[in-house]
């Protein structure tokens, strides 16, 4: 079972806690159209449904965890994606033993990119940061036996190389900021 594979559990199962949020569509129904739309082998059909009723269980305490380290923002207020996603996260941070946590906030980071908003993926790792020190993971190390491993991002697409005068070099040195054609100082 392959991490990629497991995104793809991870997105058919926040569209279903969409779906029975904001749709009012029953867990059942919502679980069987993800079942028959997502297109996954059983094992991770397994994994997402586990995932949709384990958030639907534990709804109401990972709402309280997650409202309690929300800084500025009320709860109910938050996009509905954005809200699901963490709540989905919350939920292996807090109940799903083998999964690494930089692996769930590396994929809650990667979906929300994709399904939210441009500021989302950086809005969820605030959110997931503070949780994590909270969780049962927060003294995570890699031989506690996690089973999945870290996902690289798909391919960027190739860097546009760009001539800089030798006043924007100074500019973006000063900046902090490291330029593609600088090699890395020892």
């Amino acid at each position: 079972m392959g991490p990629k594979s497991r995104r793809k559990s991870r997105e058919a199962a926040l569209r279903a806690l969409y779906e029975i949020e904001i749709g009012r569509t029953p867990i059942g129904a919502a679980i069987g159209q993800m079942e028959t739309e997502a297109k996954l082998t059983d094992d991770l059909l397994e994994f997402a449904r586990s995932l949709v009723e384990g958030v639907r269980a534990e709804r109401p305490e990972l709402d309280r965890l997650i409202a309690e380290r929300l800084e500025g923002w009320d709860f109910e207020r938050l996009a509905a994606v954005d809200r699901n996603l963490i709540r989905l996260a919350t939920y292996e941070l807090f109940h799903c033993p083998t999964i690494p946590p930089a692996v769930t906030i590396n994929e809650a980071i990667e979906i929300a990119k994709k399904y939210s908003t441009a500021d989302s993926g950086k809005f969820v790792n605030g959110v997931l940061g503070r949780l994590v020190l909270d969780s049962p993971k927060a003294e995570w190390t890699p031989t506690e036996g996690g089973h999945e491993e870290a996902v690289e991002p798909e391919a960027e697409p190739p860097v546009e190389t760009v001539e800089v005068t030798p006043d924007q070099a100074e500019l973006a040195k000063a900046g902090g900021w490291t330029l593609r054609s600088e090699e890395p100082k020892p």
